[in-house]
């Protein structure tokens, strides 16, 4: 999976705006199910997020080179 981290977090981050503003109006309005209904999504996001942010790491580790530099220049005796 090829994901731009930065892109999917913004695209997270504004879904989760219109779902806690959907939360708030369905407390405000005792609509229960559907306050619930947004909760379950904001966990679900947030577990995704979890998820794309532990690869995005794991890219930068593994995008740090692993080189040890041998100096050729010295004569061996």
């Amino acid at each position: 999976m090829n994901t731009d981290p930065l892109s999917t977090a913004l695209r997270e981050i504004s879904e989760t705006k219109d779902l806690l503003q959907s939360l708030l109006n369905a407390s405000e309005s005792f609509d229960y199910p559907k306050a619930k209904a947004a909760l379950k999504e904001v966990h679900r996001k947030v577990h995704r997020l979890t998820r794309v942010r532990a690869q995005f790491e794991a890219l930068q580790r593994a995008g740090q080179p692993n080189i040890c530099v041998v100096d050729f220049s010295t004569p061996l005796e």
